[in-house]
């Protein structure tokens, strides 16, 4: 009776998980956050139009001789500048930034400083503060998040949450597939702190945004254009283009877009181009 009931036992199992297994199948790959909160909110932007110095952090607490070299990190408060025509209100939320313009002073690719220019201004995300006093002598706000410290100098701007879009997991793309021309191409034209050579999970800034048509949640396969072989003096053959990844977009200005490496299948560099897929 007891061999019976384990056999029965033995065999539920096993049918449950035959079950399970078809479900999971007949329902297709899973779909995934592209990003985590904190890659998402400390992934930086190339602004165009420029964002507006109008509110600034000028001190915090525990600064008695104003220094400026001084740093507030999460949990501490920092003093916001007063502005005539400013109307900061207790509990409102703003994203602390910082003009990202000495991180791409080294050029990873030929034309790299021109290619950032042409798409705006880049920066840095800092940190999230919200006001909690509005005194005669200025407010007030708590360092309520930070991808680093914040310095005198950081520029305010009202905190939007970005949306964190999910995308499908997939197998790995041709390697080999050629480019169709009737899809939209565009550049990695730099990368989250320059980095010269991308991996999973780097933040990169694209070429395409809101102008582009690009969206978020949008995948791009990430490939390399070589020069050709040389089989004379006077003659070569192209090189085919080679797939080295993919990047799923996590957010979309009017000229560029952020987007995260989700599959590199060799090293990946700045400056490498992207094909709608």
């Amino acid at each position: 009776m007891l061999r019976r009931a384990i056999a029965l036992a033995v065999v539920f199992l096993a049918v449950s998980a035959v079950t399970v297994q078809a479900q999971q199948t007949a329902a297709g790959p899973p779909s995934i956050p592209v990003a985590d909160h904190s890659q998402s909110e400390c992934s930086g932007f190339i602004a165009n139009p420029d964002i507006p110095h109008d509110l600034f952090v000028v001190g915090g607490g525990d600064d008695d001789f104003h220094s400026v070299v001084r740093q507030f990190v999460k949990g501490g408060s920092v003093f916001i500048s007063q502005q005539k025509g400013q109307n900061v209100a207790v509990g409102a939320e703003y994203r602390v930034v910082r003009p990202a313009d000495e991180l791409f002073l080294t050029m990873r690719y030929q034309g790299e400083r021109g290619a950032i220019r042409r798409l705006g201004k880049p920066y840095e995300d800092v940190a999230v503060v919200r006001v909690t006093h509005v005194n005669p002598e200025g407010p007030v706000a708590k360092i309520t998040f930070s991808c680093e410290a914040i310095v005198p100098g950081d520029t305010l701007v009202p905190f939007q949450p970005r949306s964190i879009p999910e995308y499908t997991v997939s197998q790995p793309l041709d390697h080999f597939a050629p480019l169709d021309n009737n899809k939209k191409h565009g550049r990695i034209a730099a990368s989250i702190n320059n980095y010269g050579f991308l991996g999973d999970e780097t933040v990169v800034y694209l070429d395409l945004g809101e102008n582009d048509g690009a969206r978020p949640g949008q995948r791009f396969r990430i490939y390399k254009v070589l020069p050709p072989h040389q089989l004379g003096v006077a003659s070569s053959q192209p090189t085919p283009p080679e797939t080295v990844g993919e990047v799923v977009v996590l957010s979309v200005q009017s000229k560029s877009c952020v987007a995260l490496v989700v599959a590199s299948y060799r090293e990946i560099s700045s400056g490498d181009y992207v094909e709608a897929e």
